[in-house]
């Protein structure tokens, strides 16, 4: 890690995963859609699925019950995954529009028609794994943010966090050296603790991995080491929201492998609201991460999945 991040990082900060605590019942995940393509993300839009094909980077409509309608948009092929984030509507991001991050570190904006453009460009040229998140909590002037860097490096490799304006304006928050790269980025929610509304990305090494926290400043920290590459992430809101009749709230994970995404309900994963909840894509382990004094703790949570061999992508909470 850069002297900044080890600087930034201090023991309090950074807490080895924990074993999954007895008390906490399994969470049961089922087969919520086969969809017969290699997925990579899901989004949610209110009234419908989006589905993300790997390297095809073709987005896919489907219906509530997961079953896919029909092409909704097509962007350049590319290798590496591809990940797609809506906006919520505010602070000059229409709502209806679509985002996506490729691996060039091109970012698309697609229209409720399915019309792509090129909304911006990242200023490096290694392939990235897509990391894309909307800062819904304001420390980076509820930018779009997008990180940089390839997953499953066993070797220690730079990628860096960048805020983008509604105007598509990119400036760069921060830089991070890390064991792998970025697959995913979230925004810590309000209440998490010292890293309320701070940048989290999953740093996969393939067999390891780690979560690094940035500041709106650019400092990074270390807030857990985990035994297996992490993957998606997502922020387990308190309480509960109006999701449209027919959708079940809850957990959706995507898996390339299979094929299929995954669900698990909402009231399984009641004790996390406030969390982070985090997957690995290659032994499906979870884990909550949340505050502990200054500091972060991330627990193993229990869970079973359908199937043996997986390599999980994507998700989104629906509430």
């Amino acid at each position: 890690m850069s002297g900044r991040a080890v600087a930034a990082c201090s023991a309090l900060a950074l807490l080895i995963a924990s074993a999954a605590s007895a008390a906490a019942p399994a969470v049961q995940f089922r087969v919520y859609a086969q969809t017969g393509i290699r997925l990579t993300d899901i989004v949610w839009t209110g009234e419908r699925f989006l589905y993300l094909e790997n390297t095809k980077n073709t987005v896919w409509a489907a219906d509530r019950t997961g079953r896919r309608a029909g092409v909704f948009a097509s962007m350049p092929k590319q290798t590496e995954e591809t990940r797609c984030r809506l906006p919520a509507g505010s602070h000059g991001f229409a709502a209806g529009d679509l985002y996506c991050h490729s691996p060039d570190n091109t970012i698309y904006r697609i229209d409720p028609s399915g019309k792509v453009t090129t909304f911006a460009k990242l200023p490096e040229q290694a392939i990235s794994d897509g990391a894309l998140a909307f800062d819904t909590v304001g420390r980076f002037g509820f930018a779009l943010l997008a990180a940089t860097g390839r997953s499953g490096r066993s070797n220690s490799a730079p990628g860096a966090v960048y805020a983008i304006s509604p105007a598509g304006v990119v400036r760069r928050v921060g830089r991070y050296t890390a064991t792998g790269g970025a697959d995913e980025i979230v925004v810590a929610p309000a209440g998490f603790g010292s890293g309320a509304g701070q940048a989290v990305l999953t740093i996969d090494a393939g067999k390891t991995g780690s979560l690094l926290m940035m500041s709106p400043r650019g400092a990074v920290r270390r807030i857990a080491q985990l035994p297996d590459g992490p993957n998606p992430i997502v922020a387990v809101p308190r309480g509960s929201g109006g999701a449209s009749p027919g959708v079940a709230p809850g957990l959706y994970v995507t898996d390339t492998l299979s094929k299929n995404v995954f669900f698990a309900p909402a009231s399984a994963l009641a004790r996390y609201a406030g969390d982070l909840v985090v997957g690995s894509e290659l032994r499906a382990l979870f884990w909550a991460v949340r505050p502990r004094g200054s500091g972060f703790q991330a627990v193993r949570i229990p869970a079973v999945l359908p199937g043996s061999k997986f390599n999980l992508e994507g998700a989104v909470y629906v509430i």
